[in-house]
């Protein structure tokens, strides 16, 4: 643990930064480190750990745990004496299945296929295109009154607010970047979810991916627009098999070092990784502090398209952090990015206000 003299209201954002530069030795350890800023009276504490310890859900639980123990609660912390395995996962009959065994090898075997091809045309050149200096971090945060009127208006329209943002996103994306743009934003989809395995107190680093895209439906208001893609990512959704993905992927061991060389350097096939972990279960009061905050978790890896937007919710206000580097999205056009979903989201949070006070 590092401790600092806090100085200013922004310092958590230089901290953060430096946090997902860390690098961490994964054979020795340790792969979590906690930074805290504090002038004796606020205190803003940074947690940084490597991504193959957790996903964002297992972050919140790190942060609950923590403020578990500096509240000095320490029986209360749940013990966890060693990370999920495939068969704590995965039902014994699915497992045992003659035609999921069949499925998934035969799956793997071509995945397989494709990285070795992809690993022979992909060139390391450019390398040096992304440096870890060279990223960096914006965020935004929204009222309590705006997101708890976003979050009606989205219900009131039938549509996720995973899915109108990320409409959003993806009509801010073309604006900004123009004949670039891939028109394809992938989402992470939470396992637990699905796997009833893995409960919400155990640490869990792997998740499924669906994929958005805009089909141009040229309608006039946003909504109706929304409401198709929802209807895309409900059908996705239905039809994802996650205990077929991870006896797939448990296969695909031998075939990391392709894929990573493939995803550092591979062609890009996405505008940028958009996740919303939802409300953060945190309480605000504790015995021995108060909890102010707590700002959307980030990451960041040695992938050729790093741009990643996660949001959250805590306090009942929506909150954004987006992270990129330099060499492969400008943080100018990045800044334009999110000042249009924030400009999008308030226009249509007043629409829905002036049409509320219309019929009352």
């Amino acid at each position: 643990m590092t401790v600092k003299e806090w100085q200013h209201a922004n310092q958590w954002q230089e901290e953060a930064l430096a946090g997902l530069r860390l690098k961490f030795d994964v054979v020795k350890g340790p792969m979590f480190h906690v930074s805290c800023l504090s002038n004796h009276v606020t205190s803003d504490l940074i947690l940084s750990f490597h991504h193959c310890i957790c996903d964002g859900g297992g972050g919140v639980l790190l942060i609950r745990e923590l403020l578990t123990f500096l509240d000095g609660k320490e029986s209360n912390i749940d013990k966890q004496n060693r990370l999920l395995r495939i068969d704590d996962i995965i039902p014994i009959e699915v497992r045992k299945s003659k035609i999921n065994q069949v499925k998934t090898s035969c799956l793997s075997g071509l995945l397989k296929t494709a990285l070795s091809i992809s690993a022979i045309f992909t060139s390391t050149k450019n390398s040096g295109t992304l440096t870890r200096s060279r990223d960096y971090l914006l965020h935004s945060k929204l009222d309590r009154e705006s997101t708890s009127i976003w979050v009606s208006i989205c219900k009131k329209h039938g549509v996720t607010v995973n899915t109108a943002i990320g409409l959003l996103l993806l009509k801010a994306y073309e604006k900004v970047a123009g004949p670039e743009s891939k028109n394809k934003i992938s989402c992470p989809v939470d396992i637990r979810k699905f796997a009833k395995q893995i409960r919400e107190n155990q640490l869990f680093s792997f998740g499924m991916v669906l994929t958005l895209t805009n089909k141009k439906a040229n309608h006039k208001s946003f909504w109706p627009e929304a409401q198709i893609l929802q209807t895309v990512v409900d059908k996705q959704i239905k039809a994802l098999k996650p205990y077929e993905f991870l006896m797939t992927f448990e296969k695909l061991h031998s075939a990391l070092p392709r894929m990573i060389k493939m995803l550092t350097y591979g062609k890009v096939g996405n505008d940028l990784m958009f996740s919303n972990i939802g409300r953060i279960p945190l309480q605000n009061e504790y015995q021995n502090f108060s909890l102010e905050t707590v700002f959307s978790p980030m990451v960041i890896g040695p992938f050729a398209n790093p741009s990643t937007i996660i949001c959250s919710t805590f306090n009942d206000e929506l909150d954004f952090s987006f992270v990129s580097n330099e060499g492969f999205l400008p943080q100018e056009k990045a800044k334009s990015i999110i000042e249009f979903v924030r400009n999008e989201m308030i226009l249509l949070i007043t629409s829905a206000k002036k049409n509320h006070d219309n019929t009352t």
